[in-house]
């Protein structure tokens, strides 16, 4: 594991819990005492957490924790691999699908490349350069405020093209899912984007990985029940899916090679 995704793990992981020993840090990441000791360090020098005796504490608001995009692409790629080919099966030729802009949901508009007849219509700048050379897919942006960070299209005109359309599917990835509290990201502008798609869709579908699950994040996109099909991997925990299908969604497990 390379030290940026090695510290970005221990960041998620703060963001969850607070508070965390070394040794359990050493133990989860499969990395030697002075290795953890130096990521804590480096952590510490920009602000993001304290050490101390035998461990760390956060200084990060779990609920705005958003790391930048390229860490999100090389972090838990094994898991959205997983579930891009999983949900793959979803899209069928002749669909007009929305696409977010979502690591997850990248790694799905990869598997579509050879389709025919679909139309995607998205928010991310990946998935336009990615299937801009598909000949059977036509693909539609809807324009908006680039997040830089995060590369990601919101603002008033990714809203406005929202408001203008529907779609037979629409598939967004989830940066947190609570039963209860429901679907939630850390910042408001994506969080109106995400209502807007769901709305705009017959069929809706999130891509979510085991470690956004018992989380909440500062911007509220609506309940559980907004979508129709989620899509994980199978290290999500026993407990978190089967309170999804009490909630009567289909729930999908993908399982890792």
């Amino acid at each position: 594991m390379l030290a940026e995704e090695r510290r970005f793990r221990i960041r998620e992981i703060l963001s969850l819990r607070r508070t965390i020993a070394a040794a359990e840090l050493c133990e989860m990441l499969g990395a030697t005492a002075v290795t953890i000791r130096r990521d804590l360090a480096a952590l510490e020098a920009q602000g993001l957490l304290v050490r101390s005796h035998g461990g760390a504490t956060s200084r990060m608001s779990s609920t705005n924790f958003q790391p930048a995009y390229e860490t999100l692409l090389r972090t838990h790629s094994k898991e959205k691999e997983a579930i891009a080919r999983r949900a793959e099966h979803l899209i069928a030729d002749g669909d007009t699908v929305f696409l977010e802009s979502s690591t997850t949901v990248f790694e799905l508009a990869c598997l579509l490349f050879q389709r025919n007849r679909v139309t995607v219509v998205t928010n991310s700048p990946s998935i336009v350069c990615e299937l801009q050379q598909s000949a059977g897919i036509t693909v539609l942006c809807t324009g908006g405020d680039l997040q830089k960070d995060t590369f990601y299209l919101a603002g008033e005109w990714a809203r406005h093209a929202l408001s203008e359309i529907r779609v037979d599917k629409a598939v967004i990835g989830v940066s947190a899912i609570d039963s209860t509290y429901g679907i939630s990201t850390s910042r408001q502008a994506e969080a109106q984007i995400k209502r807007m798609i769901l709305k705009s869709a017959k069929t809706r579908i999130a891509l979510a990985d085991h470690t956004k699950f018992g989380t909440q994040g500062f911007a509220h996109v609506g309940p559980v029940t907004d979508i129709d099909v989620l899509v994980t991997d199978s290290g999500t925990e026993a407990k978190y899916i089967e309170q999804l299908r009490e909630a009567k969604l289909d729930v999908l497990v993908a399982e890792m090679k």
